[in-house]
């Protein structure tokens, strides 16, 4: 189902900074993250901030936290925490904050509020969180996680449950299958076209698991709209290439939630 709306022009919000980085309020159902923009995953923040911009979406930025292996973590042991790696306690049912660092807590904190806001923008009253990683590969330009997995010989697309192997993860899919397949149509034309790449679903990360950031919109009480782009490190070098991104991926979103 698309979202027949026109959104209104995004005012010229100011950027706040936090313990944890920086966030920006915004104007439209976007929520764009990027739990690895203390340089884990190269440049995400500048491309989470410029797609935001473009979907005059609001922004929540890691800019201070790195993960364990990290080149910098032996000299800044106090600044390791994987912002993208949640705790989730199976016998309590919810998140469990208390094993993580304050400041990961309130960016999870304000992810949240941005999405109650997001809500009541979007006429389905659904928040869509689009969150920013980095992935190594000369053959794939983006790859989508939602929660499931397809296959290179199958047009069927697979959630957790369907595999025993998987039997400990129990994320749900993220987003209408109708919805993921479109947008994946749609970067998958422009990106062959253009240069030569593939574009996959849950190929280098599915985000299955509760543990995962996407997660974190359909567990506790939330039912918001999540994906996760892995994008290529050919697209994170060169400004040239980050804004060739950020249209490529701001059009895809635009024309399968705005039309």
């Amino acid at each position: 189902m698309c979202l027949k709306h026109n959104f209104v022009i995004q005012s010229k919000y100011f950027m706040i900074q936090t313990s944890y980085g920086r966030k920006k309020p915004g104007c439209s159902p976007f929520v764009v993250i990027a739990p690895h923009g203390a340089g884990d995953d190269k440049k995400t923040g500048v491309i989470a901030n410029r797609l935001a911009k473009k979907l005059n979406g609001f922004l929540v930025v890691n800019k201070k936290y790195i993960k364990s292996d990290n080149s910098r973590a032996h000299k800044y042991p106090e600044k390791i925490e994987d912002f993208n790696e949640l705790c989730w306690g199976h016998s309590y049912n919810k998140y469990l904050w208390k094993r993580k660092r304050p400041e990961m807590k309130l960016f999870y904190k304000d992810v949240d509020a941005y999405c109650k806001e997001a809500k009541k923008i979007n006429p389905f009253k659904k928040a869509i969180a689009i969150y920013i990683h980095g992935m190594n590969s000369n053959e794939i330009g983006i790859d989508i996680g939602v929660g499931a997995k397809k296959f290179v010989h199958t047009d069927t697309i697979y959630g957790a449950k369907a595999y025993r192997f998987f039997r400990k993860n129990y994320g749900k899919i993220t987003l209408k299958i109708s919805l993921i397949k479109k947008i994946k149509d749609d970067l998958q034309k422009k990106l062959a076209k253009d240069r030569e790449l593939k574009v996959t679903i849950g190929g280098h990360y599915s985000g299955w698991s509760r543990q995962s950031a996407i997660q974190f919109h359909k567990h506790g009480g939330r039912n918001d709209y999540a994906m996760q782009f892995e994008i290529s490190h050919l697209f994170r070098q060169k400004y040239s290439e980050i804004n060739y991104i950020v249209e490529t991926l701001g059009n895809a979103l635009q024309q399968t939630f705005e039309s």
